[in-house]
């Protein structure tokens, strides 16, 4: 590794945990598991990186062979913090949101490679059948809000408001989509609900 890389590896929470377990894991990870040393770093290179490495050498060869993933996109969700918790629900949920909510492995990768993607996970099996079938919404749209940190916030947050904001405000649920489809999604919908009257009418 370079000194820059170990430096990566030691600047977040945990960060001695995460060194002693990338010299313990990074042959491992890399001749069994076929890993290269930037994988290992990027993995190492969050909070909780530790568990992340140790899960990702529990779950690599399950998620692969079983759930048919790459190596690829288990390393895209390990390298977020939270990425054990993330591993660990993509295992117990893929079988089931792609066989009983109709959505794609790809999908349940890009929900969960973000920090917080256990409970994104967790809400989008939880609030896809209502949002699409209550709400109207797609799957492709849930899975857009899903996909980013706050995401279980932004879901929640779309079912609480989507009403609201298509009938008081006149938004069209695309626009609520959009909106909602972002790092802070939740807070800034809240936003809209309280500013766009004010908005509107006072400034024109």
């Amino acid at each position: 590794l370079t000194p820059d890389q170990v430096v990566a590896i030691a600047s977040n929470i945990g960060g001695k945990q995460a060194l002693e377990t990338v010299q313990r894991l990074l042959p491992v990870l890399c001749q069994a598991n076929g890993l290269t040393p930037d994988q290992v770093v990027a993995i190492a290179s969050h909070g909780g990186g530790k568990q992340a490495l140790e899960t990702v050498q529990r779950l690599l060869p399950v998620l692969c062979q079983d759930h048919g993933l790459t190596p690829d996109q288990v390393v895209a969700i390990a390298s977020n913090i939270g990425g054990k918790q993330a591993l660990e629900t993509v295992q117990r949920l893929l079988p089931v949101l792609c066989q009983d909510h109709g959505l794609t492995p790809d999908q349940v990768v890009a929900i969960a490679s973000h920090g917080g993607g256990k409970q994104a996970l967790e809400t989008v099996q939880r609030l896809l059948p209502v949002l699409c079938q209550d709400h109207g919404l797609t799957p492709d749209q849930v899975v857009a809000i899903a996909s980013n940190i706050g995401g279980k916030q932004a879901l929640e947050t779309v079912q609480r408001l989507l009403p609201v904001l298509c009938q008081a405000h006149g938004l069209t649920p695309d626009q609520v989509v959009a909106i909602a489809s972002n790092i802070g999604g939740k807070q800034a919908l809240e936003t809209v609900q309280r500013l766009l009257p004010v908005l509107c009418q006072d400034h024109g």
